[in-house]
């Protein structure tokens, strides 16, 4: 929902309006729901996404299957010419040629894959950054007219006269008074209320634009200046410390929304769910490569650092980031745990099927002679 229509604005900032935040906003205001909104496009991102995974691995899985077959060759001409390099690289590259082994190609795909990944990873990083800003600062903005329009009628704002130390009211002819105190607890319940009907919320998390963990549920002044990207200089008579914390005093002080906003469980879920999509392939791989009785030609080769390093990078971004953005680290992790397995199993029947073209063409040009 937009907040802050009909609304004076105490700054102007403006609703985001890239790619990425015209998607979601345009998808939320049809589900209702932002954690829903993220787990569908997540969803979206991850099937159009689906074939170039298929395709990488399947080059990663013809390459390694060959470089299984020609390593015995590459070990035998390293003990012969170990010691001249020129020589090595001549006889290392003929070998490859021989049994049609193209060094790049694993490395093309599996480069357009991960930049590609990295790309969509940063923009809706950023995106989803963007969007919690600007609703942070929205949802304070509803609040802060709530509690001045329930003291003062409509049009009064909350004002901190220039050299005073006391918020006071203006209203909506420009004239400034003192708050009437037995209308500020009228206020403050109001407050509280309203920001129970506008917080976004998903599960078990009460603000879905903090993290997943005992951060507090609605922010102090500093952070919420930081986290909505506002400086010093933003500062004015209707937007200060002073201002801000009368508003907001009275939910943080609330039993409901005093507590932890999360409880680390999409820190959790990240690292952990992170680290099974990739390594359950390869428990696939080897208890099939046991059933057949053959070696298991592990496709990850060198990349193994990989299966400790991604997770422990996605539970820091989800650590330190708002839950939008662990919602969608988590929804991709499950849907690569899931789809991994039917896709390794895709990938071995290509793999199968190109094998036995190849032996057959070998078969045939052996008869021909």
């Amino acid at each position: 929902m937009d907040f802050l229509n009909g609304a004076t604005l105490l700054l102007d900032v403006a609703k985001p309006t890239g790619m990425w935040e015209y998607f979601i906003f345009g998808l939320e205001s049809l589900v209702k729901n932002y954690g829903l909104t993220i787990i569908l496009i997540t969803l979206a991102i991850k099937l159009l996404m689906l074939p170039f995974d298929i395709l990488n691995r399947y080059i990663n899985k013809r390459n390694s299957a060959k470089m299984a077959e020609i390593q015995p060759d590459l070990e035998k001409i390293q003990r012969r010419y170990g010691s001249n390099k020129e020589v090595l690289n001549q006889k290392t590259m003929e070998v490859y040629k021989k049994h049609n082994y193209n060094v790049m190609g694993s490395c093309f795909g599996m480069l357009i894959n991960m930049v590609a990944t990295m790309v969509i990873f940063f923009t809706l990083f950023s995106g989803l950054n963007k969007i919690a800003s600007y609703k942070i600062y929205s949802e304070y903005e509803t609040l802060q007219q709530v509690y001045a329009e329930e003291i003062g009628g409509h049009g009064a704002k909350l004002v901190l006269p220039e050299g005073g130390d006391t918020v006071k009211l203006e209203l909506e002819d420009g004239t400034i008074v003192d708050l009437d105190q037995q209308k500020v607890a009228i206020a403050n319940q109001k407050v509280i209320n309203t920001y129970g009907d506008i917080k976004e919320g998903f599960l078990w998390i009460k603000n879905i634009w903090r993290p997943d963990t005992s951060a507090s549920i609605v922010l102090n002044y500093k952070d919420f200046k930081s986290n909505t990207k506002l400086s010093d200089s933003d500062e004015n008579i209707y937007f200060n410390e002073k201002v801000y914390n009368q508003v907001t005093d009275s939910i943080r002080k609330n039993e409901k929304y005093s507590g932890w906003n999360g409880y680390y469980i999409l820190i959790l879920l990240s690292a952990g769910v992170t680290y099974l999509s990739t390594q359950v392939p390869i428990w696939l791989g080897q208890a099939k490569a046991r059933r057949q009785n053959k070696p298991y030609v592990d496709a990850l080769g060198q990349n193994k650092i990989m299966l400790y390093l991604m997770p422990a990078i996605m539970a820091l971004f989800t650590l330190f980031y708002n839950a939008m953005f662990a919602i969608y680290i988590v929804t991709g992790a499950l849907f690569g745990l899931i789809t991994s397995p039917l896709v390794t199993m895709l990938v071995d029947k290509l793999n199968d099927k190109k094998t036995e073209e190849e032996n057959k063409k070998v078969k045939v040009s052996y008869s021909r002679k």
